[in-house]
């Protein structure tokens, strides 16, 4: 947690009646450390155990930073020393305040320990155990073991120890104690707290046995015999405590492989120099730092970070170095979890501002009334404006069921207000915990559903179980899943997805073969809930990857889908990751108690003193490859050399390629919507046609006559883009401002996903429809706007097939014109377009 980080938090907790800027006007002057101090005090006795500690963590931050003294170092030499003189007069106090006062003066650089064991001495007698516990571990501080006065040092023990050994306590009491007195006694103290661990581990009641393993786990007791069998025990059981059992149990493990390794590396290199290898690597950077024209920019670090990743792809482009902040991001995109306001941000290019992308429709952004494009120009009391967007993020993360304060500028406001906010603009968020959504759906016409799978993230099979019951009550009668821009996940994810479309009983879904050649297969273990008369059509392409091709390759080997679309990527290998040896992670309290670090929960051991969690490295290695129920691999593979031996990947029944679109089409279309034209032309219209505007979303036929004024805004961007280029412009726009009011996002993006424009999509719809014996041509949505097929009888061909070959232009042009002249299945537009293409 950074210090600004911190500083956020103590304001928010501190000061929640700190005035603000009222009618434009700067906010009032802060209260000063007395003042701070003095409330604190006041409201300590109030408050669990728990929120003292928190308030604690704050008040020093707050105390030194230029927001409340423009001297941060008188300010903390003030507050140690009204600290001091609180924790003099301590025995009038009250429990809580006691502990806050003691808290926040064990955070400073030369804290008064006599002072401070004083005041906390008679809390270990409390009738609560909760403050009781509290000062034991706040006396198992190892600034206490450094310089207490000798007398008080042997009170401190005798204490801590009286309290481990009163079986009258509560056991989470007891083990603080213990654990204490093993953190900072000598040998003979640290023997004493031990036996009084291993004597829970003796007890006959489950509960006290667990609590113990885990306390003797967390001091590093050798697991052997009995602690062993009980941390076995407790790992079998779900939750953060078997997790901690299971880690304990690892750790030992792996320390005991790593002595085994030390020792014979010792034994191989006993009186000797680095082995070559390794003096060559050393020989490298010793160059780099000397005479590169950028050493002096490079630490060691880096370059050993650089060396590995270089090692490793050089086995293979999957296998990866991860440092501590590369495996933050990537362990948070995988559990899809965190708390904050649920919202996709970033900053604007065009103004600079920090902006809402779009609000995640389930979260208390969209909930408290943010919608896409709103500009966040304050966080409580810190302006957004120049900040890194990182920094920003991190303000907004926060326990869930604590408020934050959003000062909200937006489109029409007056300018001046973005740094000037006023009070009127607040809009308070209660964070919660996120989920991001691995998915969007919409039902399309026909009672296709369409689902848009973007992850298989720790959420996925449940989000996919809960849309797809919700569809089928809606009246789905055929599912398309598409999975363009699906670029894979965890492999449990693909197993218990492929669960939801094939039957129950061991059905293979995905095999696993390591360089020994042992082999694990993965099988269904769960009831469908898509039934199997339903038709499902799976949408792929170069980007779909990993899992996504398992549950591709799956449902196509099992003839339980059909798959539309482009071969797919070709990722059919398996990554572990492993932490390095001697590494290890950050600890923390673990308050939501879900066995993982989320970034609002306070950190306990800062092994590097940096103020932020991190993780400590990993390696990512690729340990084995997936095999598809059918025996084929769909990895992608090449020689040493960089040549394609084999192309991998899972192939379509039925490819369809995207449309290409001219370089200078995209260009001109980033050129206007860079000038906002489009943004501003929705924006000027919404009120008035708001109604209009929520039908043209799901269907405007392609008729841009439909849009109001249409002729006036085509002729004022002065583009060279057609005028079905502009419609298709304005209806993204639109669809981007319905979904905010919808509260749902349309699946896909840009063209991808809308049944319209989506070549791919449209294949799909009619293999589907004609699965369940109709046709695309019977629904009058997909009839007016889709590519319609024709041939010389009046029958069915693919017209984008039609189209590459030059033999078949003639026809084809001939074709069109008859259908023109006849049914008129084809709308005029549809055809006139093609009609100038050929």
């Amino acid at each position: 947690m950074t210090s600004r980080t911190l500083l956020t938090f103590a304001l928010v907790i501190l000061i929640p009646s700190a005035p603000h800027a009222q009618g434009g006007q700067e906010p009032q002057g802060r209260p000063d450390v007395a003042s701070l101090l003095s409330d604190q005090l006041q409201a300590a006795p109030r408050l669990t155990v728990q929120e003292v500690m928190n308030r604690a963590i704050g008040l020093r931050d707050l105390a030194g930073a230029d927001d409340l003294s423009p001297d941060g170092e008188a300010s903390l030499r003030d507050l140690d020393s009204q600290l001091k003189t609180r924790l003099d007069a301590a025995h009038e106090a009250a429990p809580g305040s006691i502990l806050f006062l003691a808290a926040c003066h064990l955070q400073s650089e030369d804290p008064d320990v006599d002072l401070t064991a004083r005041a906390l001495l008679p809390l270990i007698g409390d009738d609560d155990d909760d403050i009781a516990t509290a000062a034991a571990e706040l006396l198992g501080n190892t600034v206490f073991r450094r310089s207490l006065d000798p007398d008080l040092e042997v009170e401190r023990i005798a204490a801590l120890l009286q309290s481990a050994r009163d079986g009258d306590l509560a056991p989470e009491r007891r083990l603080a104690s213990a654990l204490s007195v093993h953190r900072t006694g000598g040998g003979t103290e640290r023997r004493q707290a031990r036996a009084e661990m291993l004597a829970f581990l003796d007890s006959n009641d489950p509960r006290l046995r667990k609590l113990g393993a885990l306390a003797l786990g967390r001091i590093g007791e050798v697991i052997r015999g009995r602690l062993r069998t009980e941390l076995r025990r407790i790992a079998s059981l779900p939750g953060p405590e078997g997790a901690l059992a299971e880690a304990y149990i690892e750790q030992e493990e792996t320390k005991a492989l790593h002595e085994r390794k030390f020792a014979n590396l010792l034994e191989t290199y006993s009186g000797k120099s680095l082995p070559e290898d390794l003096a060559k690597l050393d020989a490298v950077m010793r160059m780099i730092e000397s005479d590169h024209l950028e050493g002096q920019l490079v630490d060691r670090e880096t370059m050993v970070q650089a060396a590995a990743n270089g090692m490793l792809h050089h086995l293979d482009q999957h296998s990866a170095y991860l440092n501590s902040e590369f495996f933050k991001r990537f362990e948070q995109d995988l559990e899809a979890e965190y708390g904050g306001i649920g919202a996709y941000v970033d900053v604007d290019p065009q103004d600079g501002v920090f902006t809402i992308t779009r609000p995640i429709y389930s979260g208390p952004a969209y909930k408290a009334g943010l919608q896409s494009d709103d500009k966040i120009v304050r966080i409580d009391d810190w302006p957004t404006l120049y900040e890194p967007r990182e920094d920003i993020i991190k303000r907004l993360k926060g326990q869930p069921g604590t408020t934050v304060r959003l000062y909200v500028w937006r489109r029409g406001m007056d300018p001046i207000l973005v740094e000037r906010p006023t009070e009127d603009m607040v809009v308070e968020v209660d964070r919660a915990q996120i989920s991001i959504p691995p998915l969007s759906e919409l039902l399309l016409p026909g009672n296709v559903g369409l689902i848009d799978l973007r992850e298989f993230s720790r959420v996925a099979t449940e989000e996919l179980r809960t849309t797809i019951k919700s569809m089928r009550e809606r009246g789905m009668e055929a599912l398309i899943l598409d999975m363009r821009r699906n670029s894979g996940g965890l492999l449990t994810e693909a197993r218990s997805v492929s669960d939801l479309f094939l039957p129950r009983g061991g059905v293979p879904v995905v095999s696993t073969e390591t360089r020994q050649g042992t082999v694990d297969v993965l099988k269904t273990r769960a009831n469908p809930v898509v039934p199997e008369d339903l038709p499902i059509v799976i949408l792929t392409s170069r980007f779909t990857a990993s899992a996504a091709e398992i549950v591709a390759g799956a449902l196509q080997d099992h003839d339980r889908a059909v798959l539309v679309g482009q071969r797919s990527f070709g990722k059919g290998s398996v990554q572990t990751l492993y932490r390095l040896q001697g590494e290890r992670d950050d600890e923390w309290q673990d308050k939501n108690n879900n066995g993982r670090w989320d970034d609002w929960e306070p950190i306990t051991q800062d092994w590097n003193g940096n103020g932020e969690y991190d993780y400590a490295p990993r390696v990512k290695l690729t340990v084995a490859r997936y095999v598809l129920p059918s025996g084929r691999s769909i990895h992608r593979e090449l020689d040493e050399d960089g040549n394609l031996l084999s192309e991998g990947g899972v192939h379509p029944d039925v490819p369809v390629a995207m449309p290409r679109i001219e370089g200078w089409k995209w260009e001109e279309r980033l050129r206007i919507q860079r000038k906002r034209s489009v943004r501003e032309y929705v924006d000027a219209r919404w009120d008035e046609h708001r109604e209009l505007f929520h039908d043209l979303a799901f269907y405007d036929g392609k008729d841009d006559e439909r849009y109001p004024d249409f002729d006036d805004f085509m002729a004022s961007l002065e583009t060279r883009l057609s005028r079905d280029d502009v419609r298709q412009l304005l209806r993204n726009e639109v669809r981007r401002r319905v979904q905010d009011e919808r509260g749902a996002e349309f699946p896909g993006f840009d063209i991808q996903g809308d049944f319209q424009e989506d070549p791919q999509l449209q294949a799909a719809i009619r293999i589907a429809l004609e699965k369940l014996g109709r046709s695309a041509n019977d629904v009058p949505p997909f009839a007016q706007t889709f590519m319609v097929p024709v041939d010389d009888d009046g029958g069915a061909s693919d017209l984008v097939a039609a189209l590459p070959t030059a033999d078949n232009i003639a026809s084809t042009r001939a074709n069109l014109k008859r259908a023109l002249e006849g049914d008129g299945r084809v709308s005029k537009e549809t055809l006139d377009y093609v009609l100038e293409i050929l």
